[in-house]
């Protein structure tokens, strides 16, 4: 299995083991600016064909997308359309709401059994999330904002074969930091502490610089991050130097095989160095944002099958917080 880069590099990773593949929470749908009034999108998710879409009044309808009067598809692939501010089933001409609702068919009144299956939407930090739970139970929890307003951000987004339990692990495996990302003085600040659905961990280290003509340079960096189910993973970067990034890991199961791994990097300030003023700020965080990006997506590493430790604590700490993302057997 391939995983493509945002460079266009192919790397191979291995497949997740046998973690059941569409946990409980919230999973990315599309950035919120590229879901645009209009504009119709069809994915696989969660391992369920939908369509999404948004309305003149900017609600997100994200939707199974089966017409649940006989069964057509109703993505633009297969005819799918908006009126509107309404999908058309291209097969009898349906229409419905941002609701869910049929309020509309050629020939009479719309019947009001018919309607579709949509999910419960949030949008928060500037991306789109759906609410995934196996016994349909509406959600206990919401995706917090934490997007600054002038951060500056890249985005990318890988596909490889995995699960979204696998790539959050990496926040609390704190050996993989020294001996994988070569992070010199590497500390734990704050143990592993979970709140419900939320994790948070945070650690001290020196670092080179993310590109290669500047690995000489050594950087001073804390990191405080948070989990928020399996599919949102941020972490939080301040240097002494006074650089503050943030960054996004939003994992989105596909089909159970692979996963889309949603990467973003958002630089609310720069070093606080003199010569860094006006333009350059703009510009600065900028490059910054996509620096960080490309050292993110180089920094997804995961194995199915790990051999754990006695020092491997969080790591345990962190699969018993999983639990509670699965459907109960």
């Amino acid at each position: 299995m391939k995983l493509i880069a945002t460079d266009g590099e192919s790397k191979t990773y291995p497949a997740s083991g046998r973690l059941d593949p569409f946990p409980n929470g919230w999973f990315c749908i599309e950035r919120g600016e590229a879901l645009t009034s209009g504009r119709l999108i069809e994915k696989k998710w969660m391992g369920r064909d939908i369509v999404a879409w948004r309305d003149s009044n900017g609600r997100v309808c994200v939707a199974d997308a089966i017409c649940p009067h006989l069964g057509s598809h109703l993505g633009p692939s297969t005819g799918g359309r908006l009126l509107g501010d309404h999908l058309v089933c291209p097969f009898h001409g349906f229409r419905y709401d941002t609701l869910g609702r049929c309020v509309a068919r050629p020939g009479g009144p719309p019947p009001r059994s018919a309607r579709l299956g949509c999910f419960q939407v949030a949008e928060a930090n500037g991306f789109v999330f759906a609410w995934h739970h196996h016994s349909g139970e509406e959600p206990g929890w919401w995706p917090a904002e934490m997007t600054n307003s002038v951060a500056k951000r890249s985005v990318g987004i890988v596909r490889m074969a995995g699960h979204p339990q696998v790539t959050s692990e990496n926040s609390v495996d704190s050996a993989h930091f020294s001996y994988i990302h070569g992070y010199q003085e590497f500390r734990q600040l704050a143990k592993a502490q979970v709140a419900g659905p939320i994790l948070r961990s945070s650690y001290g280290f020196r670092r080179n610089m993310l590109t290669r003509g500047l690995r000489w340079a050594k950087i001073e960096v804390e990191i405080a991050i948070e989990v928020w189910g399996l599919g949102i993973s941020t972490v939080f970067v301040e240097t002494r130097s006074g650089m503050r990034v943030r960054q996004w890991v939003l994992s989105t199961p596909v089909d159970g095989d692979v996963v889309d791994c949603w990467l973003a990097v958002d630089v609310e300030r720069l070093p606080q160095w003199r010569w860094i003023r006006g333009p350059m700020d703009w510009l600065g965080r900028r490059l910054s944002a996509r620096l960080f990006l490309m050292e993110l997506v180089q920094d997804v590493n995961f194995r199915s099958r790990p051999v754990l430790s006695g020092a491997d604590r969080d790591i345990l700490r962190f699969r018993k917080y999983c639990e509670q993302f699965y459907a109960t057997q």
